[in-house]
């Protein structure tokens, strides 16, 4: 057989054909693209086979749509608050991954290809399809549980809420009944040492002067009061004793003319008798009575009249002696000390009882803030998946209103919404696969294989016979010099021969005229 024949014609077969003119309808040319389709093949097809690609490519479109429209729910769903053009970027990038995965499967996949490469392509997209089904499927339940999931989280965070207040209410007034206490104790003997007067030193010691001038002052006013009523007392006996001795005097002068009346106890004889001896004898005493009374009487005027405080000095304090006055300076430190002391015990109380009481809301609000909003409904995904575990698996804590064979075979009917929905999702997401495995090899097929199978026997072939040449190549190159041009007939340097060599180890009758070492890839190839 003539080996340039047989080069010639092969090239001719997997050489590409001139593209047509005119240009396919947009539907027919995205149809074609999606099913990997090139137009240079398709132009050899029959319009019965372009047909079958065009279907095989409109086929991609159900899991693309799908998927858009899937993922867009479940991020929608996903998403706390509205975003839909979050939601719509997502749903677009999911749904180009999606076609471009069934793109390449139903670019690469090969009906004569060995059952090991369809199973791994036909696997991987089962399991792409069933990771698609579930998180499209499972949202699903998630919706149609929704208000029991709802009901039966909002009633436990409920539980909680109330439990939680009514801790950080015990916690709350504890802190407040522990540190009220001290607080009040400690205002109460500030309160007692600022009403004595004011905190500054020097001003209290000033103070403390006024005061003691002002007692001073009361003890002298109380001491003139006193000595006053005693002027009193000694001028009414003073009066006493004169109207006294008027009135002996006047009886004795009636006695001493025996006028003086038998009911006074006259004698009736002028100058004589005991009557008038004894009243000489008491004019005497009332007359040294009077005068004693009125000596008396002046002694108190004069000390009531030394008794009146006089005018205070302006510096009232330097007015005192140096020993009353270092005692007043002395005791007005120490009470500002007691105050300043106070105050810094009060204000650290204040400080600590606001560090437990940021301690406090820093632990309880943050924990009240999340069961008010759950309460109110906001759960998280996340949140919503146990909810509707519990919905289906767990009791309710009251076990009213549901009768137990109506609990034990509620997870049988949310795997019913399951099954259907994830079957329906997973079957239309292999349509594309499957139309491709279940579809007969066309044309088509041969035309893609025919290429890729002349590259393969090239491979193997290359593999089988490159050693030896290799081999052969190495012992007949000189260590210096020039790079041989010739081995075996075959110019290392010319790419053609080099392809012919390759071509000529798996085509039948390959006995040309390039040698022995050329013949002898066939020969073993046959063999």
């Amino acid at each position: 057989m003539n080996l340039k024949t047989n080069i010639e014609m092969l090239k001719r077969l997997t050489a590409r054909p001139v593209p047509a003119s005119g240009r396919w309808p947009w539907p027919l040319a995205l149809f074609y693209w999606l099913a990997g389709a090139r137009k240079a093949t398709l132009d050899q097809l029959p319009e019965s086979e372009r047909e079958r690609i065009a279907v095989l490519g409109s086929s991609v479109l159900v899991p693309t749509l799908l998927a858009f429209f899937g993922m867009y729910l479940y991020a929608a769903s996903r998403f706390q608050s509205s975003r839909p053009i979050v939601s719509l970027l997502v749903a677009l990038v999911w749904a180009f991954i999606v076609m471009n995965v069934d793109r390449i499967l139903m670019a690469t996949y090969r009906p004569f290809q060995p059952w090991r490469r369809k199973l791994i392509q036909v696997c991987f997209r089962v399991g792409l399809a069933a990771v698609i089904s579930v998180a499209i499927a499972f949202p699903f339940c998630l919706e149609q549980y929704q208000g029991a999931i709802k009901e039966r989280l909002q009633g436990e965070y409920r539980t909680r809420l109330n439990d939680l207040q009514s801790k950080e209410r015990e916690e709350r007034e504890l802190i407040e009944s522990r540190d009220a206490g001290l607080l009040t104790n400690l205002q109460a003997q500030l309160k007692q040492e600022q009403a004595a007067g004011p905190v500054d030193a020097n001003l209290y010691a000033e103070e403390l002067a006024k005061q003691t001038v002002r007692q001073q002052d009361d003890n002298a006013r109380s001491r003139k009061q006193g000595l006053d009523q005693e002027a009193a007392a000694a001028l009414a006996e003073w009066k006493q004793a004169s109207a006294r001795i008027r009135e002996v005097e006047q009886d004795l002068k009636n006695e001493a003319r025996g006028r003086l009346g038998s009911d006074r106890g006259g004698t009736g004889k002028p100058g004589q008798g005991a009557k008038f001896k004894e009243l000489e004898r008491d004019l005497q005493l009332l007359t040294k009575a009077e005068q004693v009374a009125r000596q008396r009487y002046e002694q108190l005027l004069g000390r009531a009249a030394a008794a009146l405080p006089a005018e205070p000095p302006k510096d009232l304090l330097s007015a005192l002696d140096a020993d009353k006055r270092a005692s007043f300076v002395t005791a007005a430190e120490e009470r500002k000390a007691r105050i300043d002391k106070m105050n810094q015990a009060i204000a650290k109380a204040e400080s600590e009882q606001a560090e437990r009481m940021a301690s406090h809301k820093l632990r309880f609000d943050p924990v009240l803030k999340s069961y008010y909003a759950k309460a109110e409904g906001s759960f998280d995904p996340m949140e919503e998946t146990i909810g509707l575990f519990k919905v289906i698996f767990v009791p309710e804590a009251d076990g009213e209103g549901v009768e137990p064979i109506v609990q034990r075979y509620k997870w049988m009917a949310a795997l019913f919404q399951f099954s259907i929905v994830f079957g329906v999702l997973f079957l239309l997401d292999l349509i594309a696969i499957l139309s491709k495995v279940m579809s007969r090899p066309g044309p088509y097929d041969v035309l893609v294989e025919f290429p890729e199978l002349v590259a393969g026997q090239n491979l193997a072939a290359l593999k089988e016979e490159y050693p030896r040449y290799a081999a052969s190549w190495a012992k007949a190159t000189p260590r210096q010099g020039p790079a041989p041009a010739v081995q075996d007939g075959v110019d290392l340097r010319n790419s053609e021969e080099i392809a012919e060599l390759l071509l000529r180890a798996h085509l039948p009758g390959g006995n040309g005229s390039q040698g022995d070492a050329g013949a002898a890839g066939p020969q073993r190839r046959d063999a």
